[in-house]
């Protein structure tokens, strides 16, 4: 009677039959695995982000010299000669302002110096000017929001403007939100950047 080979001894058999040339060929295929997980791995972690950080700071970038070339800026511009004598006017008062240290004498200086520059502004007629300045940021956070472009680009970029614009509008800013035609979303986008470049 001829002897049957059970599983477990034809694997031994198989096992035996497996020569170098068998396992250099799995280790090849281990290899070129390894490999390509690893490229894989590199172009998801490293090469598209920094591929998408470029994108996102070029388009910065462009949004940025948009900015320079159009009319908003151009109002920019004219609004730092407009406000001089207003500068000029109120220099005495940020004086003491600066040096007064009780909080409620502070207070009645600052909403002094706030009501002089909301009637600067309405005897100067420098309210659409303003109005044109204030709302061209709206693109700026609407693009940071969906993280087409870059924070940091961006402050470098407009950041120091961002902060003189809203500090020296915030009374006009306030008193458009609350006037009795006001609009209460007024000045929103200019007033998160600049709490966005403060950080």
């Amino acid at each position: 009677m001829a002897s049957r080979t059970g599983p477990a001894e034809f694997g031994e058999e198989r096992s035996a039959r497996r020569g170098p040339a068998f396992w250099a060929r799995a280790g090849a295929i281990v290899v070129v695995s390894l490999a390509g997980w690893a490229w894989g791995a590199w172009e998801h972690f490293v090469a598209t982000p920094h591929s998408r950080d470029v994108a996102r700071a070029t388009y910065s970038l462009t949004l940025v010299d948009r900015f320079a070339d159009g009319e908003a800026h151009r109002a920019y511009v004219q609004l730092a000669s407009d406000m001089k004598p207003w500068w000029d006017r109120i220099e005495d008062l940020q004086r003491r302002i600066q040096a007064t240290t009780a909080d409620e004498a502070r207070e009645a200086l600052i909403a002094e110096r706030d009501a002089s520059l909301l009637g600067f502004i309405d005897e100067r007629g420098l309210g659409p000017k303003i109005d044109r300045l204030v709302r061209s940021f709206d693109e700026f956070l609407r693009c940071l929001d969906t993280e087409v472009c870059d924070q940091d680009v961006l402050d470098k970029a407009i950041g120091i403007d961002v902060k003189r614009i809203y500090r020296t509008f915030r009374p006009y800013i306030l008193a458009k939100r609350n006037g009795g035609n006001g609009d209460p979303a007024f000045g929103k986008e200019l007033e998160e950047l600049f709490f966005r470049f403060l950080a």
